[in-house]
């Protein structure tokens, strides 16, 4: 009887840090490369990428792809939503983000509590001159 208690203990227990751990993914930034222009090698986890919301960097670059994220809950920060946008940019080879925007669309629209939570856009870009890199 005692091992049966013990047991159903030890299932309750991994049931609920099952939960817990599915919830914190939930509540990450959804991040996707929409459209991959052209194909680059991916850049380092450490490389830097910068976001320029309203003036394009003065290097040239070419533009690459564009980038998508969608903050899920309120308890993602938009930093986190722009470090999923980063993360993106470095996986199609990209050195920075340029014309980001953010819209607040709505998701399921019929639901009792909508979801309107922000999506940030922008372009990934790769600077033509190695020496306009930060």
């Amino acid at each position: 009887m005692q091992n049966t208690l013990i047991a159903n203990n030890r299932n309750i227990v991994a049931a609920i840090f099952a939960a817990f751990a599915l919830a914190l993914t939930a509540c990450a930034p959804a991040p996707t490369a929409l459209t991959v222009l052209h194909e680059y090698p991916p850049k380092p986890a450490d490389s830097p990428v910068e976001i320029f919301q309203s003036a394009a960097p003065q290097c040239d670059f070419r533009e690459i792809g564009i980038v998508t994220a969608r903050r899920r809950t309120f308890l993602t920060s938009m930093e986190k939503v722009n470090d999923a946008m980063r993360r993106e940019a470095r996986k199609i080879g990209g050195d920075a983000l340029v014309g980001v925007y953010q819209t607040r669309p709505i998701h399921n629209p019929g639901a009792f509590f909508p979801d309107r939570d922000p999506v940030l856009s922008g372009v990934v870009i790769r600077f033509t001159d190695p020496g306009c890199l930060l």
